[in-house]
């Protein structure tokens, strides 16, 4: 089944999988890690959108989906056909030491519990790849590392997705820091697949000696037909994305503030999960609530698409930025930030409008030139209609599978 090969690695022999057990050729089996199981972020849409192009393309592939527990996305593989498999997905990086300043982990709790946390589940992913004896195996997201060190070890080839920056966007602090973090999934991997070149760029300046590719997902939302505005009718922008600092609400709210102290008032809507009560006191302490309308979460952004007239991308560091293409595929222009993958979405002057990081006068003066240039905000929601369509199913299947290169 397997042998010892250079450097002590176990490394499975060839013949392994060339039959089943009633003698016929075995399909190549690809094995896809995810670190969540329920769906509320860009992530595991990503997730379930690999696994229809490997199926797509490729069906002669067995396609097992690992999922850290039953869930939504355990469902909607059964419904796809794919098989799952639950399993411990610990994690190697960590979100909530974000929020304290000057508390350094490391030092706080120590490196052996969570370095020990790590073994059970490199333990589960390597008896599991023995049993079933993978041709590839990928991992979505650079917080799980399992999978791919369990890879490494029998010399399975493996392919790591990147789709976030982690420290920036995420304020991930990393158990092994995270330029060593960066250049360990590097060596993991065949190569690193990024989300947006803003992403890849951020991997390259840790380890320039990594191979990467850049792969947008998919985003087929709806085309929508641009929204007219009325003569004398308030222009009306929205932004979509869980309530924090990091993803820019409370610049929008400033930026309607500062538009309004201009005489020009801009209705807002903002659509997300998260804690509502820090941005209603900011509207009220701005003096914008009747222009400012806040909701929860949704299944469905198709009604707040079109009951805008601009979409909104305020994230300081955002990887790619879905919600960008949703909008622009609705008819919406985007006044976006110039930073992280959204020049790469937006092409200012074409489909909308951008302006630096945490600037809410630079955002307001985008706004209020579309306010007053009616004609400019159609010229813009044509060109984003037009540009959104770079991200459809085809293109990203069938660059899934040349990067990956499957027998």
């Amino acid at each position: 089944m397997f042998a010892v090969g250079p450097l002590g690695r176990v490394k499975f022999r060839r013949h392994a999988r060339e039959t089943s057990p009633d003698d016929s050729p075995a399909r190549p089996l690809v094995v896809v890690v995810s670190n969540v199981s329920s769906f509320g972020g860009g992530g595991v849409i990503d997730f379930r959108d690999m696994l229809l192009g490997l199926r797509t393309k490729r069906p002669d592939l067995d396609v097992v989906a690992v999922i850290p527990q039953q869930g939504d996305l355990a469902r909607r593989c059964a419904d796809g056909g794919i098989s799952t498999k639950i399993a411990w997905t610990p994690w190697w990086a960590f979100g909530k030491w974000g929020h304290l300043p000057g508390i350094d982990p490391h030092a706080l709790i120590g490196w052996l519990p969570y370095t020990v946390s790590l073994v059970p589940g490199i333990a589960q992913a390597l008896l599991f790849f023995i049993r079933r004896h993978p041709t590839m195996v990928l991992t979505n997201t650079m917080t799980v590392p399992s999978h791919a060190i369990a890879a490494k070890i029998l010399g399975i080839p493996h392919y790591w997705m990147v789709r976030e920056f982690g420290r920036d966007d995420h304020r991930l602090w990393f158990l092994f820091g995270y330029r060593r973090t960066v250049r360990l999934i590097g060596r993991l991997s065949e190569a690193v697949i990024c989300n947006s070149h803003a992403v890849e760029q951020s991997m390259l300046e840790q380890d320039p000696t990594m191979t990467t590719h850049v792969l947008y997902p998919v985003v087929d939302a709806p085309l929508g037909i641009p929204p007219q505005r009325r003569p004398n009718e308030r222009m009306r922008a929205v932004l979509v994305g869980y309530f924090s600092v990091a993803k820019g609400q409370h610049l929008a709210i400033e930026a309607i503030a500062i538009a309004r102290k201009a005489g020009i008032d801009i209705e807002l809507t903002l659509v997300g999960a998260g804690n509502q009560q820090p941005l209603r006191d900011l509207a009220h302490r701005l003096d914008v609530e009747d222009l400012v309308t806040i909701h929860g979460p949704t299944h469905d952004v198709t009604p707040f698409w079109a009951g805008a007239h601009i979409g909104l991308m305020c994230s300081q560091s955002e990887a790619f930025g879905r919600v960008t293409v949703e909008a622009m595929r609705a008819g919406l222009p985007v006044c976006g930030t110039n930073s992280g993958g959204t020049p790469e979405i937006v092409n200012p002057g074409v489909a909308g409008l951008l302006s630096p990081p945490g600037d809410p006068h630079a955002l307001a003066a985008n706004l209020m030139t579309l306010e007053a240039d009616e004609d400019l905000r159609r010229s813009l929601a044509a060109g984003a209609l037009e540009t959104s369509q770079r991200f459809q199913r085809d293109h990203h299947d069938d660059a899934l599978i040349t990067i990956l290169d499957l027998p």
